[in-house]
């Protein structure tokens, strides 16, 4: 085949998709109607959209306010009674209520809810559970 009955087989192509194409838009627009603004269907779908995402921001609020949180450290004989180093931030907090169990010297996780901080005194932690006691503490932490 030469260059010029290629070109033109290609212009006959281009054209015969392009009918296509418009004859099935001017079908989709006589079908729905022309649409002025927005259309129905963008309506439904922007309103399911704000929907789910206010749904994903309820359950991460709901999420990150009740989760029990937990502390991983070093448990300690302190002044007041049972102190645990966390290994996350390095505080010292007193261990209140469901203490039974837990021995001074061991590393542990317990799951429960931190109290308000009074100013000088370790932060308190109540322990609403003993999740695990990973034996004992490598080195000996000092309490504050």
């Amino acid at each position: 085949m030469t260059s010029g009955r290629r070109m033109i087989l290609a212009n006959v192509a281009a054209c015969a998709l392009l009918a296509t194409t418009a004859a099935a838009a001017r079908a989709q627009i006589v079908a729905e109607g022309p649409c002025i603004g927005a259309c129905k269907s963008e309506i439904v779908g922007i309103l399911v959209g704000l929907g789910v995402g206010g749904a994903a921001i309820g359950a991460g609020v709901y999420y990150a306010v009740h989760h029990n949180h937990s502390l991983d450290g070093c448990a300690v004989s302190g002044p007041s009674g049972l102190e645990l180093l966390n290994r996350g931030d390095r505080k010292t907090y007193s261990l209140l209520v469901a203490t039974a169990g837990i021995e001074p010297g061991h590393r542990i996780r317990v799951s429960g809810k931190k109290e308000k901080k009074d100013s000088g005194a370790p932060q308190d932690f109540l322990v609403e559970k003993l999740k695990k006691d990973y034996g004992p503490c490598a080195a000996e932490p000092e309490s504050k």
